[in-house]
């Protein structure tokens, strides 16, 4: 019964959901913006949940229009439903270099009907007892109240802004604490963004704890005259372990800070993509259920999508994607994504993988299916109403291709998913290859002033 229960959870746990893709073509531009930090009792993996003590406590920001009315039972409820139907996405904020920001933040962490964690059981690798942990406001070795802020990177601010409580800003000037404690707002300002890219921003009123849990957003600073291409995706990668003071004098070296307490006393950790793990041990075990090998564990024939990101793109679109590393491993992560190449202006040289420590980022593009994007080769008439042309070269063709980390162990433990490339359509434009005089049908770029 108990082998049937088991099946029956697994299956549950991978019942298909929507991806969390984010294409920035597909998002307006921002000058001022609200944000509230909430927590919610939710598990962002496919490990089944029985497998587990307990769900873990995530916090997360979320974009509203105002702070007006705002029932934060109703959004924690909302949020959670947003993760368990495999619809959540991080924030990210979009604007334009040179623009002034306004961040608004409510905090309404363990305000309302806050959820409550409790955990017993072996929580390191050679502990020779059980431990019982808390959290919520009033159980043991609890954390409340959160005060969180918004630290953001790459931007100009006054130090009132930092996000920050340090050093002797306080004493200087009060107006400088720079947390929101529960049911608080606080306001900050960036000023004239001069830094294009992908920037962080998080908590940093506790970011051990708070980061890993899933406080954190994403800032995309556009240039004033950049390439646009057909598809602009951003990809966080971040870390699900659990920095609670598990250890003391009996732990002192022999702790782990751990994710998932499993129930027969392993630890696991999860390491996601804009939110989501997409874990191999039950999708090892749901393929074996249907009568395939472990082997079959990453086949979406026989079994549901990933939670993680799957890109859907007709070949031979410009694609560019924007990695942002909030990652809180000992090892850094990387990308390394099969049958295409891109090219590196720095290096000078072609890649097909890269590390991003945690905090950095990295913007590469390529043509779905074929080859590397080249500045050089890319013909632009700024202000122009022709229609800059590079041609496209078919060189992997279409398929359902896997990006993943390419430190091992974080690939079995979540960070993988599909980069799917559609064969062209009849009736696509035929474009002159630009390199070698060549007919290819291809989808045809823009560049474009954004303001």
């Amino acid at each position: 019964m108990k082998v049937v229960q088991f099946f029956v959870w697994a299956l549950l746990a991978l019942m298909p959901l929507a991806a969390g893709v984010i294409d920035l073509r597909q998002m307006p531009y921002s000058d001022e913006v609200h944000i509230v930090a909430i927590d919610i009792k939710v598990n962002p993996t496919n490990m089944p949940s029985q497998m587990l003590w307990d769900d873990p406590i995530l916090m997360i920001y979320r974009q509203v229009p105002n702070f007006i009315s705002i029932d934060v039972d109703a959004m924690r409820a909302e949020a959670t439903e947003e993760f368990q139907t495999g619809q959540y996405k991080p924030v990210v904020l979009r604007t334009k270099q040179g623009q002034d920001l306004t961040l608004h933040l409510l905090n309404l962490i363990g305000t309302g009907d806050a959820p409550e964690r409790v955990v017993q059981g072996v929580v390191c690798k050679n502990c020779k007892k059980a431990y019982t942990f808390g959290y919520g406001q009033g159980l043991e070795r609890t954390r409340f109240p959160f005060p969180v802020s918004l630290h953001g990177h790459g931007m100009s601010y006054t130090i009132d802004n930092d996000g920050t409580n340090a050093g002797n800003n306080v004493a200087v000037n009060p107006n400088n604490y720079g947390l929101a404690s529960p049911g608080e707002t606080r306001t900050y300002y960036y000023q004239k963004l001069d830094s294009p890219g992908i920037w962080p921003i998080h908590d940093h009123a506790h970011p051990a704890h708070t980061v890993t849990r899933g406080l954190h957003m994403a800032l995309v600073v556009e240039e004033l005259k950049a390439v646009v291409p057909d598809h602009d995706f951003v990809i966080i990668f971040s870390d699900y372990p659990d920095y609670d003071d598990y250890q003391d004098e009996f732990y002192s070296q022999t702790f782990i800070p751990a994710f998932l307490h499993m129930r027969n006393g392993n630890v696991m950790h999860a390491h996601a993509l804009n939110g989501y793990a997409a874990m191999m041990p039950p999708r090892m075990n749901k393929a074996v259920a249907t009568g395939h090998t472990i082997y079959d564990m990453m086949r979406t024939d026989i079994l549901p999508e990933p939670r993680t990101p799957v890109f859907d793109v007709d070949m031979g679109k410009l694609v560019r994607f924007r990695l942002l590393s909030m990652g809180s491993s000992m090892a850094t992560h990387s990308f390394h994504i099969h049958g295409h190449v891109w090219y590196d202006e720095a290096q000078r040289k072609y890649r097909d993988s890269v590390s991003v420590p945690s905090g950095e980022s990295y913007e590469l593009m390529f043509y779905a299916g074929g080859q590397a994007f080249r500045r050089n080769a890319y013909t632009a008439f700024r202000g122009s109403t022709e229609t800059p042309v590079s041609g496209f070269i078919k060189r992997s063709g279409a398929g359902d291709w896997l990006y993943h980390c390419h430190v091992v162990p974080h690939v079995k433990h979540g960070m993988w998913g599909l980069f799917r490339v559609k064969e062209v359509a009849d009736g696509a434009d035929d474009v002159i290859d630009a390199d070698n005089g060549s007919t290819n049908r291809r989808s045809q770029g823009k560049q474009e002033d954004p303001k």
